[in-house]
């Protein structure tokens, strides 16, 4: 097999599997927890954010939301009381998403039942070695596009 017709059949792989990946812990979320995976992301980051707060646009950067996305997630997550909006503490043009006591709780209710199923999902059956390269491979690629969208948003603005 020829290097490009490896790469391709990698490409398809990651990708198809990614999605596949994706798809049933969504529906395994939702089935055990009532949450969506992008809406225990938000939580997720923001509980490991500085202050449990951060602001919007870097909050999408992370989660590789565009910001409209973000804002409809928020919103949705507000109404629950999981997340509140506050004037930026770093920069008053801004603003933060910020952790409410009520998504701390959420999120530690629903943290071991997403991590059950990413061990059963995606974990089981990986070795040292296959974790070491997961993470050699994908470590630098979202560091290089968190980068590259920072650039790009610093150009635009």
């Amino acid at each position: 097999m020829s290097t490009r017709a490896l790469a391709l059949r990698a490409w398809r792989e990651y990708i198809e599997g990614s999605q596949l990946l994706t798809n049933e812990l969504e529906r395994r979320m939702k089935a055990t927890c009532g949450i969506d995976l992008g809406d225990f992301n938000v939580l997720l980051v923001l509980s490991e954010a500085d202050g449990t707060r951060m602001r919007m646009g870097d909050l999408a950067r992370m989660l590789a939301f565009a910001p409209g996305r973000l804002t409809y997630r928020v919103t949705a997550l507000e109404r629950e009381g999981l997340v509140v909006r506050e004037p930026s503490a770093t920069d008053g043009r801004g603003t933060d998403a910020v952790l409410t006591d009520a998504g701390r709780t959420r999120l530690r209710k629903t943290r071991p039942v997403h991590a059950r199923h990413v061990d059963e999902l995606f974990l089981e059956g990986l070795g040292e070695r296959e974790l070491t390269v997961l993470l050699e491979v994908f470590g630098p690629m979202r560091a290089r596009l968190l980068d590259d969208c920072a650039t790009a948003e610093d150009v635009a603005e």
